[in-house]
């Protein structure tokens, strides 16, 4: 008894320890989300104070739920204050309180969109060209063979910042600065290697019967690839999918260098930007568009935890 007690009160100990370190992640989460809600006036008197237009708000959808008559006073976005009560008034104070988000948008969407192009090539480009090539280098033995996939697996010791002006000069003498093919063309190089590496650890594991049957049956290299290792490779397709949104979502460095026009920044530089010129006199605004900036990745987190999980566990970075 004395054992099991011991250790019910360590683990409550280890979850507790655990729930910390995660409410401590959370408060800058919280912090920006409570203030994209606020006005300048009230993050100047109370930085951590709870928006007036959500109070606001409350008061006035239980008055209407109450049957109330209350008349409550509400700014609009020309500043001026507007009678009104009821329903009326809970939904001046919520187009109040969405103001910042509004206006952040109108800002925030075409970085939004070239976001979601440059992912969306990259990955298809990092996915596509990596199983093939670990496919090759599992599968196939051929003279050299381990050599190159010793010497893909050794550039991942390069550090990023050593790369940076070799690339640069390359996109430059290309002509492509200024384009999507600006990132697109460099992530997919470099993505390369991580996707490899995990793709060659997962399809040495699959059973050699599989691709002795397939020939047996007449199919070809490129019917085995598509109709037995794709599918066979799901959860790891998954990883390297969300490990390169991932990248790609939060890289600000490349994009900012490579991009002098702003119709081809994406998220990481155009929030750059905005947080540079006068856009950033809002604080509302400014922090709506944060909260703008994570929506997918939150959407991504909540929807591809799972396929992650599995793919991990199913031998995707087995050595």
């Amino acid at each position: 008894m004395t054992g099991d007690r011991q250790r019910r009160v360590r683990d409550l100990a280890l979850m507790l320890c655990i729930g910390s370190f995660g409410v401590l992640t959370l408060v800058p989460f919280a912090f920006t989300l409570n203030n994209s809600f606020r006005a300048n006036y009230e993050l100047d008197h109370a930085f951590f104070g709870f928006p007036e237009n959500l109070t606001g708000l409350a008061r006035a959808a239980v008055a209407a739920i109450s049957g109330s008559d209350a008349v409550f006073s509400v700014e609009t976005d020309t500043g001026e204050l507007v009678e009104a009560t009821g329903w009326d008034a809970a939904g001046r104070y919520w187009h109040a309180a969405t103001k910042g988000y509004r206006v952040s948008w109108g800002s925030l969407r075409p970085y939004m969109i070239n976001t979601f192009i440059v992912c969306g090539a990259t990955t298809l480009g990092v996915v596509t060209l990596g199983s093939i090539s670990a496919y090759i280098l599992s599968r196939y033995r051929f003279f050299g063979s381990r050599l190159v996939f010793y010497f893909i697996i050794g550039t991942m010791m390069f550090p990023a910042a050593l790369t940076l002006v070799p690339s640069f000069v390359v996109v430059r003498n290309l002509g492509l600065l200024n384009t999507y093919w600006a990132m697109v063309l460099p992530y997919i190089a470099g993505g390369q290697v991580f996707a490899t590496f995990v793709f060659k650890g997962f399809f040495d594991g699959l059973p050699e019967e599989l691709f002795e049957s397939a020939r047996i049956d007449g199919a070809g290299h490129f019917r085995i690839y598509l109709d037995i290792v794709l599918p066979l490779s799901k959860p790891v397709l998954s990883v390297v999918a969300i490990m390169n949104i991932l990248g790609t979502w939060n890289n600000f460095l490349w994009p900012f260098i490579v991009n002098t026009d702003g119709r081809y920044h994406v998220i990481a530089s155009g929030l750059y930007v905005l947080a540079t010129t006068t856009f950033a006199q809002n604080y509302s605004s400014l922090f709506a568009a944060y909260m703008t900036a994570s929506i997918p990745l939150l959407v991504l987190f909540t929807y591809a935890t799972r396929p992650f999980v599995r793919g991990v566990t199913s031998g995707a970075f087995k050595a």
